[in-house]
C-alpha cells in the first residue's frame, strides 16, 4: 500500500464518482480505478459498490475512510512542520566566490538556499584568480563556490556540476577562426597563466589545471604571462600576451572587444563545486551541502 492509493481512495470516498475524483487528482480515470483494484486486492476487502448509478463505500469502505484520512493529515501535519523547521533555521554564512566559478549555477546555487532559509543572513565575497579555496583556508568564509581543482588539507569538495571548456585568444590570433581547437592546435603557444595560489592551497594546483600541464604528450605549457584578476586575464589575452581557457559558460561573462572563443576538443571539462572545511560543526554550513546533494556528481575529501 502506497500513499498515492490513500490519496485517490479519499478522493473517490468524497467524490462519490471515479470521473470527479480523477480530475481532482490530476490522472487518467482508467489510471484511478485500476490504483483502487489494487487496493482493494491489498487489504482483501472491496471499498466501493460500483453500479451504473454511480459508486458507494461499503461498510469496508466507511470504515477505512476515517483511518485514511486521518494518515493523510498526519502526513500533511509533518511536511509542514519540517518545512517550518527549516524555515525558521537562524544564524549568518559567509559564501567565498572565486572569481572562476562566477555566472548563472552560482546566482541560482545562493538564490535556492535564500529561498529554503530566509532568515539565514547570507554575504558574498568574491576572491581573485590566487584564492582558488575562496576564503575557506583562514576562515574568511564558511562555504566556498569554487573552481576545482581545490588541493589543500582539511578541506571536503562536493562537484556540483561540468562543462565543456573553450579555448580563449586575441581576436587577431591566426587560430581565432577555427570551428574548435585541441591542446595540440596549440602546441607552442604561449599562455596567460594565472599567478601561483597565495591562501594556503597548492601554490600550482590550481593554475596547472587550466594550463593542462603537463600535457598528454608530457610536454609543458609555456607561460607568456600571469594574471591574478580577472580584468588582468582579459587584458593580457587581449594584448596578444598568450591564450588561455575558461569555461565555455563563461564566454558571455567574459567576452570583450579583442577576445575570440574558440570551442576546445579532447580537453577535460571544467567542474563546478562546493567547498567547506571538513570539521565545521556549524549547521547553516551543513544546511548549504545538503541543498546541494541532490544534483551532485561527488564528494572528495582534501
Amino acid at each position: 500500500m502506497e500513499l498515492r492509493h490513500l490519496r485517490y481512495f479519499v478522493a473517490v470516498a468524497e467524490e462519490l464518482s471515479f470521473t470527479a475524483a480523477a480530475r481532482r487528482v490530476h490522472t487518467a480515470q482508467q489510471v484511478l480505478s485500476t490504483q483502487i483494484r489494487q487496493l482493494e486486492d491489498t487489504m482483501g476487502v472491496q471499498l466501493f459498490e460500483r453500479s451504473p448509478r454511480g459508486v458507494a463505500l461499503t461498510r469496508a469502505g466507511l470504515a477505512f475512510l476515517d483511518g485514511a484520512r486521518a494518515t493523510l493529515a498526519d502526513l500533511d501535519r509533518s511536511i509542514a512542520m519540517a518545512t517550518h523547521a527549516a524555515a525558521s533555521v537562524e544564524g549568518t554564512l559567509a559564501v567565498g566566490l572565486n572569481v572562476a566559478a562566477s555566472g548563472d549555477t552560482a546566482t541560482s546555487i545562493l538564490a535556492r538556499f535564500k529561498d529554503a532559509y530566509p532568515h539565514v543572513a547570507v554575504t558574498l565575497s568574491t576572491y581573485d584568480l590566487d584564492h582558488p579555496a575562496a576564503g575557506l583556508l583562514d576562515h574568511a568564509t564558511d562555504v566556498a563556490i569554487v573552481r576545482p581543482p581545490i588541493v589543500a588539507r582539511g578541506l571536503d569538495v562536493l562537484t556540483v556540476s561540468a562543462e565543456d571548456r573553450v579555448f580563449v585568444l586575441p581576436a587577431a590570433h591566426p587560430l581565432a577562426g577555427r570551428d574548435r581547437l585541441t591542446l595540440a592546435d596549440v602546441a607552442g603557444q604561449p599562455w596567460v597563466a594565472a599567478v601561483p595560489a597565495v591562501d594556503g592551497c597548492e601554490p600550482a594546483a590550481w593554475r596547472d589545471d587550466w594550463l593542462m600541464d603537463p600535457r598528454p604528450d608530457g610536454g609543458h605549457a609555456v607561460v607568456g604571462a600571469t594574471a591574478r584578476t580577472l580584468d588582468e586575464w582579459r587584458e593580457l589575452v587581449a594584448g596578444n600576451e598568450g591564450i588561455s581557457l575558461c569555461p565555455a559558460s563563461a564566454e558571455r561573462y567574459y567576452a570583450r572587444p579583442g577576445l575570440a572563443f574558440v570551442p576546445a576538443a579532447e580537453v577535460p571539462q571544467a567542474e563546478l563545486a562546493v567547498a567547506w572545511r571538513s570539521d565545521e560543526p556549524r549547521d547553516e554550513v551543513h544546511r548549504f551541502v545538503d541543498l546541494l546533494r541532490g544534483a551532485t556528481a561527488s564528494v572528495t575529501s582534501a
